[in-house]
């Protein structure tokens, strides 16, 4: 693809750029509110259903046009009042589509914490005598599992845990997951102006694109991944050769030495492919998580293994694809493992719960309850 648009007297940046120049530029971005506590929870279910009751007519000035509620699966042409039905149900999102093109999507997943709470409202009720019990719920696990990571683990005398996040229907227990890192270089080239004497420039877009265009990425093997899906450059006018540009990106391994061993070679290729061009480059490298991998016989397992096949599920133990709170937990010596609770396709506008397993998610914490007690 790089020869062929060079060819043409284009770079794969100009490429892209005529591609937004013909289909549009489109942005995204997410809003995370957090309500802790109880008293949060409450406050959150109270907003979603005062969206519902009341659903507002216009955002931000812009009217919205369409309606989708993935509780029930049920859409409105809020222009006509027509309404319809989808494929897609129960979830605790609402989708408000709008005049300008711009779709809002306001969700609740806390299938986790529902379980969790559930489980518990069940062994009370059930009058048996209770182990100790050891909740945590923690915060900005999405943006790098930092409520996790201050997590003060010696306050806690549990063997074991279980962390109730994990995508996949009932019976689904992760005891791998992928370790994380982050990635990212910088070009320094040289301005120049573009029409007057290009010839004088050394361009950082055009070497970052080289670097990128030869950079293994992707699926490396069957333990490794690499993404680079964000960059830019430093330029606010086309008359200037481009002087400075930037990507970021992460690597995954369920292997830390393969980890370890893509970071080095990221750094290293940066080097070699912009070698001769005049550019300075500088790269940085470092592991935000460690990979885990639980043995199937440790009695994490075992007992959550016991306690499905007593509800007739039968119990699925495979590696997960993201990162997750068991993997500062185990890292800081606390065996723990990932249990689905239904949600499927999460991070996507499909995602969604699958209400058997929800429902049942909180019967395997009563059952967890009492079998480690």
């Amino acid at each position: 693809m790089a020869a062929w648009y060079a060819a043409q007297g284009l770079t794969l940046a100009d490429a892209l750029e005529n591609l937004y120049k013909k289909y549009g530029y489109y942005a995204e971005k997410t809003h995370n509110l957090v309500m802790p506590g109880l008293d949060g929870l409450k406050d959150m279910a109270n907003l979603m259903a005062s969206l519902r009751q009341q659903p507002p007519a216009q955002i931000s000035g812009v009217d919205v046009v369409v309606r989708k509620d993935y509780t029930d699966g049920s859409v409105v042409d809020c222009r006509t009042g027509e309404k319809s039905s989808m494929e897609l149900s129960g979830s605790n999102v609402l989708r408000f589509e709008l005049a300008d093109g711009t779709t809002i999507l306001a969700a609740d997943d806390v299938s986790g914490i529902c379980a969790i709470l559930d489980g518990v409202r069940r062994a009370l009720a059930s009058r048996k005598p209770l182990p100790r019990l050891e909740i945590a719920f923690t915060v900005g696990e999405e943006s790098g599992l930092w409520g996790g990571r201050a997590l003060d683990l010696s306050r806690f005398q549990s063997p074991f845990c279980y962390v109730m996040d994990s995508p996949g229907t009932l019976g689904r227990l992760i005891n791998g997951a992928p370790g994380l890192a982050k990635l990212q270089a910088e070009i320094l080239g040289k301005a120049a102006h573009a029409g007057n004497e290009p010839e004088k420039g050394i361009n950082a877009a055009h070497i970052l694109c080289h670097i990128l265009d030869t950079l293994k990425d992707g699926r490396l093997d069957e333990e490794t991944v690499a993404n680079f899906p964000l960059m830019g450059t430093g330029n606010t006018a086309t008359n200037i050769v481009c002087d400075r540009a930037w990507v970021k990106g992460e690597s995954r391994s369920r292997n830390r030495e393969k980890l370890e061993a893509y970071m080095d070679y990221f750094q290293r290729h940066c080097q070699e492919a912009a070698a001769g061009t005049g550019a300075r480059v500088r790269t940085a490298a470092e592991i935000s998580f460690a990979p885990f991998q639980l043995a199937e016989t440790e009695p994490v397992i075992r007992t959550a293994v016991k306690v499905l096949e007593a509800l007739g599920i039968t119990p699925r133990i495979e590696q997960g694809g993201g990162g997750m709170d068991a993997n500062i937990f185990n890292a800081k010596g606390l065996p723990s493992l990932g249990v689905a609770t239904g949600y499927t396709k999460n991070h996507t506008l499909e995602e969604n719960l699958d209400l058997e397993s929800f429902t049942r998610s909180g019967q395997l914490v009563e059952k967890l309850i009492g079998m480690v007690g």
